[in-house]
């Protein structure tokens, strides 16, 4: 089985940290790519690395998540996270969002969504 990779673009990096140290441990058939503070680099790397699911957090410095959504030319699953209210009828506009999560995670609905998508079994 080949192994998912993941990105997190997340200007928290205590948070991207503990999420990258969460997954890894819970979830060995993921590849960690990067974790990046900033939204153009996490463009960049969606598109040099193809992921194939994004932990993307809506508010963040430069543009928000829905921009990065705009912008992206690949398509990976994004799970959309972030520790304030959004929009989230918005989120149906974009097909490849799988998920929103609240900030702090809770694990247990992670894995509930990964397994619904066909991330893990």
């Amino acid at each position: 089985m080949n192994k998912i990779k993941y990105l997190i673009i997340d200007d928290d990096h205590i948070f991207s940290k503990w999420l990258k140290t969460n997954i890894d441990d819970i979830f060995p058939e993921f590849e960690h790519i990067s974790s990046r503070v900033d939204t153009l680099g996490g463009l960049m790397d969606i598109h040099r690395n193809q992921p194939d699911l994004v932990f993307l957090d809506q508010y963040i410095d430069g543009l928000s998540g829905f921009d990065v959504l705009d912008l992206m030319k690949q398509q990976p699953k994004i799970i959309m996270i972030s520790s304030e209210s959004i929009d989230k009828t918005k989120l149906d506009e974009y097909p490849n969002v799988i998920g929103f999560i609240d900030k702090p995670i809770d694990l247990e609905k992670l894995k509930a969504m990964l397994n619904k998508n066909g991330l893990i079994v």
